[in-house]
């Protein structure tokens, strides 16, 4: 049996350190996540967006290009830096996924991508918080690793595979269905584990 690396190094410090290589590892490596980060924002051209674990600002640099209103919160200062360097006119600020540091109904959408499927981390309390600092009519978006909704074997080895880097695909279709939402969902990759789903706020 494999044992999981320990996902203690998953954190603020570990991001730190990788801040300036990230983009070009995360290009070669994750193509089905670069997707994501483009689908997020593709049909998008106004309004406020806050990127939940923005990282080094892919998708705010898409996002402000299109003329939204750019906000990221990440716990890596490193990864904050880079953003801020992409995208000067955002408003960026360490703030905690679970706890995110805005009040209710602030952003027109509300978006993660590749960032909340570590096993560390609570999704559904994620989850809530994105639809909580979300207008009403407003979008929360996000493309990350999903339970499949078919298994086979080429999934199963892939998400034997995301264990062992300390990521778990969470079923984002039952979360946002306990918050009383029908998410429009897409596969994006990777054997049907890598997903998208978008609901409007009612």
């Amino acid at each position: 049996m494999v044992r999981s690396l320990n996902t203690k190094v998953w954190i603020p410090k570990t991001y730190d350190k990788i801040a300036k290589y990230y983009d070009p590892f995360f290009k070669w490596f994750f193509p089905a996540a670069e997707k994501a980060q483009k689908r997020v924002v593709e049909d998008l051209n106004s309004g406020s967006i806050l990127d939940v674990a923005c990282g080094t600002g892919s998708v705010l640099m898409m996002a402000y290009e299109k003329g939204l209103k750019c906000y990221g919160i990440d716990l890596s200062q490193g990864m904050l830096r880079q953003a801020k360097l992409k995208v000067p006119g955002a408003e960026l600020q360490i703030g905690d996924f679970e706890n995110i540091p805005y009040p209710h109904g602030h952003f027109d959408y509300v978006v993660s991508t590749n960032s909340i499927s570590g096993v560390r981390i609570n999704a559904k309390k994620v989850v809530s918080e994105m639809i909580r600092v979300c207008k009403y009519g407003g979008e929360v978006r996000i493309g990350d690793y999903s339970k499949p909704l078919r298994r086979t074997w080429k999934n199963r080895l892939v998400i034997n595979f995301l264990s062992l880097t300390g990521d778990v695909p969470h079923d984002y279709l039952k979360i946002f269905r306990e918050f009383g939402y029908e998410p429009y969902v897409e596969i994006l990759g990777l054997y049907d584990t890598f997903q998208y789903f978008r609901i409007n706020k009612h």
